[in-house]
C-alpha cells in the first residue's frame, strides 16, 4: 500500500494580472489569464526555439509505472513554475503565464531505450513548461527524461527537479508518507543581482569573444516555426581511475578542475579546426558560472532559472606549451573576473549581445558548459540509474536570431567518470572526440611532483 500524500498550500506566489504591452499581444491574455511576469533578457534567450533541457537517466530494474506517474504529480504539485506557460507576444518577447486548467502527465510507452526521442506528448512551451518521458523495452529496462523549459530552469534546477522526482517515486513505492509543499516561483538571475545591490559595470567580461554590430533599425523576424527537433549529443567518457586523477592534479597544482578541462577541449579543438603546425591558433572560449554559491546568502537550486553569468577566454593556443600552463591562465582569469566583480553583473550585459535588439554578435566561438557532478538519486532497493546524459529540445525551432557558437562541450561527472558532450561539429564530431579523448587521457598522465620527497609519481591510465 502507497503511502499518503498531504499538500500544504503556500500563498506566498504573488501573480500580477497585466494588460498586453503591445496591441497584437498573446489572444491568451485577453482571456482572463494572468502574466506572472515578463521573462528577463537571462530567460528570453531560450523563447525563439522553445527549448527544453533534458535530463535522460538508463534504469536497470522494474519501476512501477502507477508510481512514475504519481511521483511526477506531486513533482508538479511542489513546483508550480513548470506548471506555468510560456507565449510571445508580436515581438518575440516571453511571458511567464500561470498554470492552465489542464495538466499533462507522466507519459510511458514500451520502446527503444538506446537514444533518447522526441517525447510520446507533444512539447508545448503554451501547455506546460516541464513534461516527463518514461520508455520500457522489457527485462527491466528503462529511459526515464525529465524536460524542463530552459526559460525557467538551468542544470542546477533541473537536477533539483530529477532530484526531487526520484525521492517522490522512493517514498510512494516505499509506502513512506510524502508532504508536497509548492515552492514559490523562482527568480531571474537579474533579479537576484539586484537583490544583492549588484549594477551594470563598464566591461561585460567577454568583449574578447564579441564584435559589434552595424546599426539595422530592424529587429529580426520571429519567423515560422519548424517541427520540434532533439538533439542528443556524441559523447566522450573517461573511466572511474582517470578522473580521479585529473581531479587529484588539479588539487596538486591548485588549478581547478574546470580549467584543467578547458585547456584540453580548447587544445583538442585547435588540434582538429586548423594547422596548428604552424603556430599559435586564436581561439576565444565562452562559458557560464552558476552564481548560486558565489552570491551571499547562497541562492538554493530552485529558487532561480538561469542563474550563470557569463565568463570568457581567449588566446592564441599553441600545442607546443604545457597543458597546465594553458590551464592555470584560464583559472586565474576567471578568479580575477570574479573577484573584479565582472562575471557577477554579466547578465545585465546579455541585451547587448543577445535577442533582436542586440548591439554585438557572438564570434564563432567555443562554448563550454561545465555542470559539475550529478548528485547520486535515491532510489528503491532493485532500481539501478546507470546511466545519465543532458539533451536538447526545440519545441518550435525558428531560424536563429544571432551567431550560435562554432561547438558546444557539455561536462558532467557520473558516477564518478568525466564525461564530455558535444554538440556541432558536423562531418568533423566524431574526428574532433577521438582527439578530445585523446588530450583528456593525456592530462591524465601528467606527472605530479611531491614535493615533500623530491620524487615523482606517475600515473598510467
Amino acid at each position: 500500500m502507497r503511502g499518503e500524500t498531504h499538500v500544504v498550500q503556500c500563498s506566498s506566489s504573488v501573480h500580477l494580472r497585466l494588460e498586453p504591452v503591445l496591441p497584437h499581444a498573446c489572444e491568451v491574455w485577453r482571456d482572463e489569464d494572468y502574466v506572472v511576469r515578463v521573462l528577463a533578457p537571462s530567460e528570453q534567450r531560450f523563447v525563439r526555439h522553445g527549448t527544453y533541457t533534458g535530463r535522460s537517466v538508463s534504469v536497470s530494474g522494474e519501476l512501477d509505472p502507477a508510481a512514475l506517474k504519481e511521483a511526477f504529480a506531486a513533482l508538479q504539485l511542489a513546483f508550480p513554475v513548470v506548471m506555468c506557460r510560456i507565449e510571445e507576444d508580436a515581438a518575440g518577447s516571453g511571458y511567464l503565464l500561470s498554470p492552465g486548467d489542464s495538466r499533462v502527465g507522466a507519459s510511458i510507452t514500451a520502446g527503444d531505450v538506446a537514444t533518447v526521442s522526441l517525447p510520446a506528448t507533444p512539447v508545448d512551451p503554451a501547455t506546460q513548461l516541464a513534461y516527463l518521458d518514461a520508455v520500457t523495452s522489457g527485462a527491466g529496462r528503462w529511459r526515464v527524461t525529465l524536460f524542463a523549459h530552459h526559460s525557467i530552469a538551468d542544470a542546477g534546477h533541473c537536477v533539483e527537479l530529477l532530484s526531487r522526482f526520484w525521492d517522490f517515486y522512493t517514498d510512494i513505492v516505499e509506502a513512506a508518507p510524502i508532504s508536497v509543499v509548492p515552492q514559490d516561483y523562482p527568480q531571474s538571475l537579474e533579479w537576484h543581482v539586484a537583490q544583492h545591490g549588484i549594477t551594470e559595470g563598464r566591461v561585460s567580461g567577454f568583449e574578447g569573444v564579441t564584435r559589434p554590430l552595424p546599426p539595422t533599425g530592424a529587429p529580426v523576424p520571429v519567423g515560422d516555426p519548424a517541427p520540434s527537433s532533439l538533439v542528443q549529443p556524441r559523447r566522450a567518457r573517461l573511466d572511474q581511475a582517470a578522473t580521479a586523477r585529473i581531479v587529484g592534479l588539479g588539487h596538486h597544482r591548485a588549478v581547478s578542475v574546470n580549467g584543467l578541462v578547458t585547456a584540453a577541449l580548447l587544445r583538442a579543438y585547435a588540434s582538429e579546426t586548423s594547422d596548428a603546425t604552424s603556430g599559435p591558433v586564436p581561439l576565444s572560449c565562452l562559458y557560464p558560472v552558476d552564481m548560486r554559491s558565489r552570491l551571499d546568502p547562497r541562492v538554493a537550486p530552485a529558487a532561480g532559472t538561469n542563474m550563470a553569468g557569463l565568463a570568457s577566454f581567449a588566446a592564441g593556443i599553441d600545442l607546443s606549451d604545457n597543458v597546465l600552463e594553458l590551464a592555470q591562465r584560464i583559472s586565474e582569469r576567471l578568479r580575477d573576473d570574479l573577484a573584479d566583480g565582472i562575471v557577477q553583473q554579466s547578465v545585465l550585459h546579455f541585451p547587448d549581445c543577445y535577442g533582436t535588439n542586440r548591439t554585438h554578435a557572438l564570434a564563432e566561438h567555443v562554448a563550454i558548459t561545465n555542470t559539475g557532478a550529478v548528485p547520486p538519486f535515491r532510489t528503491p532497493a532493485g532500481l539501478v540509474l546507470t546511466d545519465y546524459e543532458i539533451v536538447y529540445l526545440s519545441a518550435h525551432p525558428r531560424p536563429s536570431a544571432g551567431a550560435s557558437a562554432a561547438v558546444t562541450f557539455l561536462l558532467y561527472t557520473f558516477h564518478g567518470q568525466l564525461t564530455i558532450g558535444l554538440l556541432g561539429g558536423g562531418a568533423d564530431a566524431d574526428r574532433l572526440l577521438a582527439a578530445v579523448g585523446k588530450e583528456l587521457t593525456a592530462l591524465s598522465e601528467e606527472t605530479i611532483e611531491l614535493a615533500a620527497t623530491g620524487s615523482r609519481r606517475v600515473w598510467v591510465a
